[in-house]
């Protein structure tokens, strides 16, 4: 489908958005920027079908730099996209910088092939500012009432009380696809993210070998430096 020219930056977003099937849960607003999430990026690469391949360029202990080249099939050929991500002590609260190097370039690879990097959007994994705990949603300030509520008619006995439905059950959240749940596994950056992603994304495909798989082998990596609760 081709945008109208005049196609306002908002309005692509959202077609973009509806495109990739990302949720409300998959992107959130930073100060300047749009920030997608790592389940975001992951549902974009899926959709596109862009292959990545990785060049270490350095990995010390105290810093650490990744070279990601993406490709998009675009017709009968392929586009490429080539790009770098970095992590050191002051750059990464993190300090498996390595991981922390590679989730950046990946991010970063995969937004700029798809165009989003020049709507100004940005992968969550690419600076600790962006980090979705750092950039609560705004909350609306409440009404103040003019006079006080009328109190709600006692139900007659016969008749049954409306359920209460909050916003999250409006609509049941689907699971994510067994694709990026094992993506997500196996770039685990610690044990307690592991084991965060088991109990919760992955939840749903506890009895699936390959997913399990992902997990354990994450897991033994993981526990050459730290202890699973």
């Amino acid at each position: 489908m081709e945008a109208s020219k005049t196609e306002s930056q908002r309005d692509k977003l959202n077609r973009l958005y509806s495109v990739y099937g990302l949720l409300k849960e998959d992107v959130h607003k930073h100060n300047h920027y749009t920030i997608i999430r790592r389940t975001g990026i992951e549902k974009i690469a899926a959709k596109e079908g862009i292959r990545l391949t990785y060049e270490v360029c350095s990995a010390g202990a105290d810093y650490a730099a990744v070279k990601a080249i993406a490709k998009k099939a675009v017709g009968s050929k392929f586009i490429t996209v080539e790009t770098f991500g970095s992590a050191c002590q002051t750059t990464s609260q993190n300090k498996y910088y390595l991981e922390m190097a590679e989730k950046r370039a990946k991010s970063r690879a995969i937004l700029q092939i798809t165009d989003l990097y020049q709507e100004g959007v940005y992968g969550e994994d690419e600076a600790d500012d962006f980090d979705r705990r750092r950039n609560p949603e705004p909350q609306a300030e409440a009404p103040r009432p003019l006079q006080p509520a009328a109190q709600e008619p006692t139900p007659l006995a016969s008749t049954a009380p409306a359920p209460f439905i909050t916003p999250d059950q409006n609509e049941a959240e689907e699971p994510l696809t067994k694709v990026i749940v094992v993506a997500m596994l196996k770039d685990a950056d610690t044990l307690d993210d592991l084991r965060s992603l088991w109990l919760n994304e992955a939840k749903p495909y506890h009895n699936d070998l390959d997913v399990f798989d992902a997990k354990e082998t994450r897991k033994n990596y993981l526990q050459l430096n730290q202890k699973l609760a």
